[in-house]
C-alpha cells in the first residue's frame, strides 16, 4: 500500500528503560514515515507507574513532548500475581515507587486521558487511518473494544508483537514451555482481541527471533557522525557495557539486546519485507501449564472430511508473519536512527 502521507499509529506498549519497547517507540518517532498520536502504557514488563515515567523522560529528552502519554491498565484482567510470577521476569502490578530512572524522573505529566478513551477517540476521530502498534500486553486494546465495539472496523491495522504459533518454525514459548510473555500475562485480553474481528497483523515469535543486533549495528547507531547525538549517547549508555562483557562471543553475538518490539514499526512500514501466512489464531485461558498459549492453522480438509476445523470454535483470521527480510529491516532500524 503506498501512502502519501504519515501513517498514524498509537504505541501500545510495556516501555522500560531502554528495553526493546523504548528503543521501538525511539525508532517511531525518529520515522518520518510515522505520524506517532501517543503512547499508551500497559502493566506488563514493568509496573505502570514506572512505565509512564520512563516514557514522559524519553520524550523530554528527543523533544518530543507534542506526543501525549495515556497510562492504562496497572494490572491483567484476570492473571494474578502468585509465586511463578514472582520469580519469573515482568513486573506488573508490583505497585512499585517512582523514585528514580536512569536520566532522572521526568518533569511533564501524562494526559488525564485513560487509554483506552485516548485509542477509541483517536480512531473515531480519523476511521479508517489510525494502526495501533501493539507492543506489550493487550490489556488496553482488549478494554478499547469491549467499550468501544463500534472502533473495530474503524481502525486501519492491529499490528500485535505476541504469541508463539508451534505449528511455524520458532514457535516455542519464552515465558513457559508453551508460551509467550505478552500472551501470558493477559491471555484473556489477547483472546478478546484475536476474536474481535479487527484487521490483525500477528508478529508471535517466529519472526521475532530471526533478528540479531550485532556490535556492528551498533557501532553504527553510536558513530560520532550521528545526525541523532542525543538517540546515539541513549544506545552508547545502556548498551556499550553489554558488547564489552567478555563472554560475548565476538563471532556470534548472543541476544544481548532483542529487536522483537521493533518488528512492529519496521512491519508498519515495510510489510512487504515481511513474510506471511493467513491463519486462524487464538489463545488458551485455561488455568494450569498451557495457560496464555497461542496457536494458529490454516483451513484444510482433515481426515475428518470437514473443510474447516473446528467448527464455529469463535477464532478469526489473522495476518501471521513468520519471517523477514533482516538485513533490510535492521539497516532500516539503524539508517532511521543516525541519519
Amino acid at each position: 500500500m503506498h501512502r502519501t502521507r504519515p501513517r498514524k499509529v498509537i504505541l501500545d506498549c510495556d516501555i522500560g528503560w531502554m528495553n526493546d519497547d523504548c528503543t521501538a517507540t525511539i525508532f517511531a518517532l525518529k520515522s518520518p514515515e510515522l505520524q506517532v498520536l501517543g503512547i499508551t502504557p500497559v502493566a506488563g514488563n514493568f509496573d505502570l507507574n514506572w512505565e509512564t515515567a520512563c516514557a514522559l523522560r524519553l520524550l523530554e529528552i528527543l523533544g518530543r513532548e507534542d506526543v501525549p502519554v495515556c497510562p492504562g491498565f496497572d494490572r491483567p484482567l484476570l492473571h494474578e500475581r502468585g509465586d511463578y510470577e514472582d520469580q519469573v521476569w515482568g513486573e506488573w502490578a508490583t505497585f512499585k515507587p517512582v523514585d528514580s530512572i536512569p536520566p532522572g524522573l521526568p518533569s511533564i505529566e501524562p494526559d488525564p486521558r485513560y487509554a483506552c478513551d485516548f485509542i477509541a477517540q483517536s480512531i473515531l476521530e480519523n476511521p479508517g487511518e489510525v494502526s495501533i502498534l501493539a507492543m506489550g500486553p493487550l490489556t488496553n486494546v482488549a478494554v478499547t473494544i469491549r467499550k468501544y465495539p463500534q472502533v473495530v472496523p474503524l481502525v486501519d491495522e492491529l499490528i500485535v508483537m505476541g504469541g508463539a504459533v508451534a505449528t511455524l518454525p520458532r514457535g516455542h514459548g519464552n515465558i513457559t514451555p508453551m508460551a509467550e510473555f505478552n500472551f501470558w500475562v493477559d491471555p484473556e485480553a489477547a483472546r478478546i482481541v484475536l476474536r474481535s474481528g479487527a484487521p490483525i497483523v500477528l508478529c508471535p515469535l517466529n519472526v521475532c527471533r530471526r533478528t540479531r543486533f550485532e556490535r556492528q549495528h551498533f557501532d553504527r547507531l553510536t558513530s560520532a557522525g550521528s545526525a541523532h547525538p542525543e538517540v546515539a549517547e541513549l544506545f552508547r549508555g545502556y548498551l556499550q557495557p553489554h558488547f564489552d562483557h567478555p563472554e560475548v562471543d565476538k563471532e556470534s553475538p548472543r541476544l544481548f539486546y532483542g529487536l522483537y518490539d521493533q518488528i512492529v514499526v519496521a512491519y508498519a512500514l515495510r510489510p512487504a519485507w515481511f513474510t506471511t501466512v493467513l491463519m486462524n489464531v487464538d489463545v488458551n485461558v485455561t488455568p494450569g501449564p498451557e495457560y496464555g498459549a497461542s496457536y494458529g492453522y490454516t483451513n484444510a480438509p482433515y481426515q475428518s472430511g470437514l473443510d474447516q476445523w473446528p467448527l464455529d470454535d469463535g477464532s478469526q483470521v489473522a495476518k501471521v508473519a513468520h519471517d523477514v527480510e533482516l538485513e533490510a529491516f535492521v539497516g532500516l532500524y539503524v539508517s532511521t536512527l543516525t541519519e
